[in-house]
């Protein structure tokens, strides 16, 4: 199964590190910061600002591209559930 997300790209940003109990350090992630439209149940659309981690290695793919609509392959993290629109 193929998931893509489509969306205007805002920004690009790299999450702080963070520090576990133990003390082990977990590097921060690159991020593209995308505004999404949403559609909702009675019509229409919201607009939604979504963060989605991406690997360092796909970030120059993304660079030249802020405030254009980009299409980026996603999986999915958990239970997700879907609905047809």
């Amino acid at each position: 199964m193929s998931l893509i997300l489509k969306g205007q790209l805002l920004n690009i940003f790299h999450s702080n590190d963070f520090i576990k109990e133990d003390g082990t350090v977990v590097p921060g992630k690159s991020k593209l910061q995308l505004l999404i439209k949403k559609p909702m149940k009675q019509g229409g659309f919201k607009n939604e600002l979504i963060d989605l981690s991406i690997p360092k290695e796909k970030l120059p793919g993304y660079r030249d591209r802020i405030g254009k609509e980009v299409e980026v392959d996603v999986a999915t993290i958990g239970r997700c559930t879907f609905y047809g629109v």
